[in-house]
């Protein structure tokens, strides 16, 4: 989620160059994957990465100024907890990915999915945010 909190735009940092980092690893070909089937294990790290941005108040305090916003924010915490069970997952079968063509374009191609909802989800957020502290100046007119 969007915030000032360098704490979270650090950690959106990180975590981007890292999926970067994995994409480029996936490329290589079975055999040769050790170093990607490493970087996804690092990439369990999103754990730490919800828990703070569920745990720091930026979720509770969106719901205390715009209450109508719940569902919203309970969707995106159920996503938190989707994306971790898919890297576990990628993490799981990249083991076999190493040892196989077809499971390495499996690999790739589930976890390019796999960007492409955490970018989906983090624009989501970013939008939330921006509704319910960006006052509405049409209103104000």
């Amino acid at each position: 989620m969007e915030t000032a909190d360098p704490a979270i735009a650090e950690e959106h940092e990180a975590l981007a160059n890292l999926c970067a980092r994995i994409l480029d690893a996936l490329q290589a070909a079975p055999g040769q994957l050790l170093p990607a089937i490493g970087l996804l294990k690092d990439l369990e790290r999103l754990v730490e990465h919800f828990a703070h941005q569920e745990q720091g108040g930026r979720y509770s305090h969106v719901v205390e100024m715009a209450p109508w916003r719940t569902p919203t924010v309970n969707e995106l915490k159920r996503q938190h907890a989707d994306f971790i069970r898919l890297i576990v997952r990628i993490a799981r079968v990249a083991r076999l990915a190493n040892k196989s063509k077809l499971w390495s374009e499996a690999v790739r191609k589930d976890f390019a999915e796999f960007l492409r909802r955490i970018v989906e989800h983090e624009a989501r957020e970013y939008r939330l945010v921006q509704e319910v502290y960006t006052p509405d100046v049409a209103a104000a007119d």
